[in-house]
This record gives structure tokens, sequence and C-alpha cells, in this order.
């Protein structure tokens, strides 16, 4: 797209590019697998000070420690780890001696991994795919999925990964991951920023648009990028946001029971007020 026409501004194509958009609408771009943006994600990643695409060096030692202490997580255990990033997780739970498969749709964090953890933890293995094709039948005694990553799903998607982390389970096969909750503080706005020696989106200078909306289970994010050219790209995120008795319905139809949920991963006891869930789901 572009908003440039005949040396004019095109206020309909820029009307169009900023309009609320219908919920799980697609970006009009590449994102996860986009050779500059990747980069940008597996900095930020790498980066144990902040909380962006990965939490932060402590948080991650805080819900590794939890998690293998709830599995009691050994070298007779497998587990896959769903969206794995460059193995900030894989690492802590390969040095259980279990045996690990992270899958992660960035070919360049999945590389990453290969150099940094594959070489030294050799009970690790790393494939780069979408882990929505998850094909395994009862391969596994632990699938994990961190950092609200479910959340970014339509429904229909988190049936289907759902479905096919079920049949990857051995029996009794736990699921554990986190999901934003109803009570996170969100409210609808459009903010504009001009990078005008680049960003996170492109190393060109740009400008950012991004609006919040707020629809009836999700909040959405709305990236529209502003080449000095005119050329336009539309970058989209969802959140689902979930209550104690959507999730547990969601999970029952798809033949998980909780078993427990807490106020996030690291095990802290669930409020009223939590924003977020950290769930341990087994399978029935």
């Amino acid at each position: 797209m572009n908003i440039i026409k005949d040396n004019k501004l095109d206020m309909e194509a820029l009307k169009d590019a900023l309009k609320r958009p219908e919920i799980w609408k697609q970006s009009t771009s590449k994102f996860w697998d986009d050779e500059y943006i990747s980069l940008q994600m597996l900095n930020s990643h790498l980066d144990p000070e902040i909380e962006a695409a990965s939490r932060t060096r402590e948080q991650i030692e805080a819900e590794t420690n939890f998690i293998i202490n709830y599995t009691d997580m050994n070298g007779n255990k497998r587990v896959v780890d769903l969206g794995c990033g460059p193995g900030l997780y894989a690492r802590e739970f390969a040095k259980t001696g279990a045996r690990i498969t992270g899958i992660d749709y960035s070919e360049r964090s999945i590389n990453y991994a290969f150099e940094h953890v594959k070489s030294t933890y050799k009970n690790t293995d790393f494939i780069n795919m979408n882990y929505l094709d998850l094909d395994y039948n009862e391969s596994f005694d632990i699938a994990t999925l961190i950092f609200y990553d479910f959340c970014v799903l339509s429904t229909k998607d988190q049936n289907r990964l759902l479905a096919n982390i079920h049949r990857a389970l051995k029996s009794n096969g736990i699921f554990i991951f986190d999901v934003v909750t109803e009570n996170r503080k969100t409210s609808e706005a459009t903010s504009i920023l001009v990078f005008d020696k680049g960003g996170f989106w492109s190393p060109e200078p740009y400008i950012e648009i991004l609006k919040t909306s707020i629809y009836e289970e999700a909040e959405g994010m709305q990236y529209t990028i502003i080449a000095e050219d005119g050329t336009t790209r539309v970058i989209r995120l969802y959140h689902r946001l979930f209550g104690l008795e959507a999730i547990t319905s969601l999970l029952n139809d798809n033949h998980f029971e909780v078993e427990r949920i807490y106020k996030n991963l690291q095990g802290e006891p669930l409020g009223e007020d939590s924003e977020t869930f950290g769930i341990i789901a087994k399978k029935a």
C-alpha cells in the first residue's frame, strides 16, 4: 500500500490504513520472519534487563525454577517448549537432563538456539516451524507456551493448538502456559511517533501510528508504519482476555483438566484482581 499518489497524500488510503480493524484481521506484511524485524526481536529476547520479546533474566529464572519443581522435571521427561525463541527457557529446562524440543517460527531465533544452546546441551533440539502445525503423537510429558503467546491466537487457532498439544502429550501429560485476564486495564488510544533514524520496524526513517482497540473479549494493537516514500505496512497484534470460567471451559472442551491456576508462572497465589493467569492443565 502507498499513501502518496500523483505526488499528493492519498487521504482515502491513509484513512483505510488507520481504521479500526475487524478482530483478528491479519497484518499486511511479514512480521516474525522479516529479516530486519527478526533481528530486533532477537536482540530484545537477549536483553536480560527488559521485558519485551522475553521476560527479564530474573523472571525467567523464577519461572523455570517453579516449572521444574512443579513437574519434577528430570532426565526421564520429554518437554516441548512452544514459541521457544532463542532457547532461554529451553536452556534452563535442559539442565535437569530432560530431553527438550524447542519450536519457533523465527528462523533467526532457532539458529541462535542451535548455536548457543544445543552446542552445550546435547539433550536439546530445535525446530523452525509454526507451532500450530505441531504433529506428534503421545511424545511429550510436558508442553510449555510462555509469555501470553496463547492470547495472540484467534479462538479457532486456540482450539487447533489445544487439539495438537493434547495429541502430542502422553497420558496425564501437563500443559503449562499463561494468559492475560479481563482485569487488564487498557483503553482505546492512538499515538504517533517519528523515527527519523529508523527503529524497531525498519532501519530507514518512518512514522509509526499505533492504534489500540478494545473488543468484547480482546484488545488489539495496530501499528501503521509509513516510510518516507509513502509505502505503508500495517502490523496487527491481538490479546484475547480471559476470565476463569472462559479459560476453564476452553480447556475442558479440548479434553484438558485444570490442575492449578496461579497469578503467574512463578507460582504466586491467584488474587481477584490478577491481570494474568499461570495455568497448569492436565491431559484428560
